[in-house]
């Protein structure tokens, strides 16, 4: 059965995006950015700590930093008339 995977993005900032394709086996390519210069990569929530060090020591790589979507509320309510009557009570 299907097992659900936490995922993790990170921001990897490289010197040049031909280095593009040797960041697939860390994770899921899911942006790339060639006037930035900046790879979005996937990868699972329990090893990304290791790969950020790891891919903080190749050559080709300015810096990475982590997304925080997680820290982010997705969950939104609509502002309606009714709830507006409620706030100025």
């Amino acid at each position: 059965m299907y097992k659900k995977v936490e995922r993790q993005a990170l921001y990897v900032w490289v010197y040049s995006l031909k280095w593009r394709k040797k960041l697939q086996h860390y994770g899921t390519i899911y942006y790339s950015s060639p006037k930035m210069k900046y790879v979005m990569l996937y990868v699972n929530s329990n090893k990304a700590s290791e790969i950020r060090k790891e891919l903080n020591s190749k050559k080709y790589v300015k810096r990475v930093s982590l997304a925080h979507r997680k820290e982010l509320d997705e969950h939104y309510v609509l502002k309606t008339s009714e709830n507006k009557d409620e706030e100025k009570e």
